[in-house]
């Protein structure tokens, strides 16, 4: 098990549509930071790199449950849709106060992207670690009448079906291992303890909600991306990891493509890591970010 420390505070935001979960690290007099997690993780993800930024950074860090994972509240019975996302992430920033420095990873790359186009009075500079979004072919629909049928079955399947039960919180973490090939068993291990709970049957359930799996009904294109990046006016980290990764789809050509639609970007390839940078190489990543951090 990592030996890693706890959140210096555990609250929760009542947003009134749902309360989302937060962890926060560091001075609530310092300048916030906003860590945002990739799909089906969760913000305990950040135990490594938060109390850094806090501490070597002088920032004041909050890192969030996404709703639908973690403790937050769940999804809506038609499952998730990005510009729910983007509010709940919104109502943090403007309880933080002012303006914020945007960390998101994967999933939550894209949110803090889209984070900085909607709301730009809401966010100082944004970082994104491999999050520029999927390849352009994977958002191609060729038969929008067999993809909204196969959703249907999907949301009904998950709506009758129980969640799967696991024996124990170590087979949890072999699973995420066997999907993250590159992610340390440890991380493994820390993120099944702290993403679980108990099933109706004695076993382990993930605390994610199975509806993330739908996916967003709204229309989504590379055009989509590109006219969104071009409108973000905040300056950029975008971290990438030199190494092979399961979930790093973008080709050098589209990742280049779309940095340069973004007006003030500054991309760094990481070497020694795949997709979950922070993870495999925090100190080069806090050494950025503190770069990064400072020009503001």
């Amino acid at each position: 098990m990592l030996d890693l420390p706890e959140p210096e505070r555990a609250t929760f935001a009542d947003l009134g549509r749902t309360t989302i979960r937060l962890w926060e690290w560091g001075d609530p007099a310092d300048r916030p930071t906003l860590l945002v997690h990739g799909g089906w993780d969760h913000g305990r993800m950040w135990d490594g790199l938060a109390p850094r930024i806090a501490h070597e950074l002088n920032r004041y860090v909050v890192a969030l449950d996404v709703r639908g994972h973690g403790d937050s509240g769940r999804l809506p019975e038609a499952g998730p849709n990005w510009p729910m996302f983007l509010l709940d992430l919104a109502q943090i920033c403007r309880r933080l106060g002012r303006p914020v420095t945007l960390v998101g990873h994967s999933f939550g790359g894209g949110l803090v992207l889209s984070m900085g186009s909607a709301f730009p009075d809401l966010v100082d500079r944004v970082v994104n670690i491999d999050g520029l979004g999927p390849p352009p072919e994977m958002m191609q629909v060729q038969d929008h009448a067999a993809v909204a049928a196969q959703w249907l079955r999907d949301a009904d399947r998950i709506h009758r079906e129980p969640p799967r039960e696991y024996p124990s919180i170590e087979a949890m973490a072999q699973k995420r291992k066997d999907i993250n090939t590159r992610l340390p068993y440890e991380w493994c291990l820390h993120m099944a303890t702290h993403g679980t709970k108990r099933g109706q049957n004695g076993g382990f359930t993930w605390k994610a909600d199975p509806r993330f799996r739908l996916g967003s009904p709204e229309p989504f294109s590379d055009e989509m991306l590109i006219a969104q990046y071009r409108n973000l006016h905040r300056p950029v980290l975008a971290l990438t990891g030199t190494e092979p990764d399961q979930w790093s789809f973008l080709s050098p050509e589209d990742r280049d493509r779309r940095l340069e639609a973004l007006p003030d970007a500054h991309h760094r390839a990481v070497s020694g890591a795949g997709h979950y940078v922070h993870v495999e190489q925090p100190d080069e990543v806090i050494r950025l970010v503190g770069d990064f951090m400072a020009d503001a």
